[in-house]
């Protein structure tokens, strides 16, 4: 599903391509992440979604320190710059929390494997108990940041300028801006999940011999059906708990790559304020 809304929203971009020769980079780019494979998991497109904005960003970084881009954004107005240095502050505070949460994730699956592997059920009902506290707060915080994201959506209204470039150049990268919140998007809503009732014990799991998961919709998901105690036995929730670490571990690696992008974009449009 999350691989389905991530296509649907890159579709509904109703931000009109202002094309020149100079943003060629950046609008391929972004028609790459527009081509994710809806065939594939949720977790794999949030991948292909997060790896297609690395680039994206590496195209920026190139198209920012071009000489013809820098030129005419030095007689843009203030409050364009504004726009994108605050976006580019919230999304990088999105991606350092967001990181944060998958760090303190894995930690809790490392203490729920031990726990499994060792069949610790005192040790694992604790496990349990904390992991059940993190994923609500790790809910809330996920809120917030889908909160935030709707103040950068990239949507502003149209730049009126003679200049087509420098126009041109505005409508880029706001479509970047665009792309990275629906991108961000989709990340935040597979680690908040669906709200679940998550107050069994571990004893409970482990006395399981079968797995029956088919309404969870992702990795994460599945966890929390799995802790709940729904049918699962201790291999599957060992299963269960390898593929959260796997697709967790991957989306860290992705955001703090996409996080030292955005660093690297806001350097860049300081110094062009500052010149």
């Amino acid at each position: 599903m999350a691989n389905m809304m991530i296509k649907k929203q890159l579709r509904s971009i109703s931000l009109p391509s202002r094309s020149h020769p100079s943003t060629s980079g950046i609008e391929e780019a972004i028609n790459k992440v527009k081509t994710i494979n809806t065939t594939k998991s949720s977790s794999e497109s949030i991948f292909t979604g997060l790896a297609g904005l690395e680039e994206l960003y590496d195209c920026t970084d190139v198209f920012l320190n071009m000489c013809s881009t820098q030129r005419v954004m030095s007689s843009v107005r203030p409050d364009f710059m504004e726009e994108m240095l605050d976006g580019s502050l919230r999304l990088m505070d999105i991606c350092s929390v967001s990181r944060d949460l998958m760090v303190e994730t894995q930690e809790h699956v490392r203490d729920l494997q031990s726990c499994v592997r060792r069949k610790k059920v005192a040790g694992g009902d604790v496990a349990v108990s904390g992991y059940v506290r993190f994923r609500k707060n790790m809910r809330k915080e996920t809120k917030r940041l889908l909160e935030s994201l709707k103040s950068i959506d990239g949507r502003s209204s149209s730049y009126d300028h003679d200049d087509e470039h420098l126009v041109a150049v505005i409508d880029a990268m706001r479509r970047v801006v665009y792309v990275s919140v629906v991108v961000l998007k989709s990340l935040l809503k597979f680690l908040s999940g669906r709200q679940s009732n998550m107050k069994s014990k571990l004893a409970s799991v482990l006395k399981k011999k079968k797995c029956d998961l088919e309404d969870a919709k992702n990795e994460l998901e599945t966890l929390d059906s799995a802790i709940r105690g729904d049918s699962c036995s201790r291999d599957d929730l060992q299963e269960k708990l390898e593929e959260v670490e796997m697709s967790i571990g991957g989306f860290e690696k992705n955001v703090e790559g996409l996080f030292r992008r955005l660093i690297r974009t806001r350097t860049t449009l300081l110094n062009i304020i500052s010149h």
